[in-house]
């Protein structure tokens, strides 16, 4: 065999290696990437399980203040129903304002303030939205080590073959116009 054929092996083996190589970090960082939205989703859930047990709760003190309620428990139900990183965020952020309205309740009836159940979820609510924010943030880290790597070059070419596509970031930060006043 001539020289050329051994280089052309070796060139070969060498392309092959870098594909495995750049595949397998991609399959990393696309598993980190769901595991990380797998933690958000769970907290979401936990989210979601809160409301109506603090939105029955409200309902005893504030009878005529049923469409704060209503549209509480409508938003639930959409952000259940969302899917995808930005149509969950947006709907999640449509609820964070609804939520805000049950606390201005707890203002307008000091007896729902001073209820201990409505108290006790108030604090559960507050520490699962703890829980949110900072899974977002790892999770949103994540989208953005995952996204830069398979934009960058040479994984770039090896990411669209095997359908390695950008992932969404989640925002559920609520925009100063859109806090209650």
């Amino acid at each position: 065999m001539s020289a050329l054929v051994y280089v052309l092996i070796g060139i070969a083996i060498l392309l092959l290696a870098a594909i495995v190589y750049y595949f397998n970090r991609m399959i990393k960082l696309r598993n980190k990437v769901r595991r990380a939205w797998k933690d958000i989703d769970v907290q979401l859930k936990k989210r979601h399980d809160l409301i109506p047990l603090l939105v029955r709760i409200a309902e005893g003190y504030s009878l005529h203040e049923r469409r704060v309620l209503v549209n509480v428990t409508e938003k639930r139900s959409e952000a259940q129903a969302a899917s995808g990183a930005r149509d969950i965020g947006d709907k999640e952020r449509i609820l964070t304002i609804g939520l805000n309205d049950i606390f201005l309740l707890r203002e307008e009836y000091p007896d729902l303030k001073a209820d201990s159940a409505f108290q006790e979820l108030s604090n559960e609510l507050v520490k699962v939205e703890d829980h949110i924010a900072a899974s977002r943030k790892y999770y949103n880290g994540s989208v953005r080590i995952y996204n830069t790597y398979i934009e960058s070059f040479p994984q770039l070419l090896f990411a669209r073959p095997f359908r390695f596509l950008p992932e969404e970031y989640f925002q559920i930060e609520l925009d100063e116009k859109e806090y209650p006043t």
